[in-house]
């Protein structure tokens, strides 16, 4: 998995991301789920370059035992 560090992603990347999250919270807030405090705090790390979304998969895989 590819990470990266703070402030090496574009304004138009950090704008997709904030855009890919939001819509990925509006869908499962369409089917009556939540997201978690951890998921929250994993998303907003993604949006701000901190990381791709291949480990955004990963963390979230691996809070579940999916991973």
């Amino acid at each position: 998995m590819s990470v990266k560090t703070a402030g090496t992603i574009s304004a138009a990347e950090r704008e997709l991301r904030e855009r890919v999250v939001a819509d990925a919270a509006h869908s499962s807030a369409m089917e009556g789920l939540t997201a978690s405090p951890e998921y929250r705090a994993d998303a907003a790390a993604f949006v701000a370059g901190e990381y791709d979304a291949d480990e955004l998969v990963a963390r979230t895989r691996a809070r579940y035992g999916l991973a």
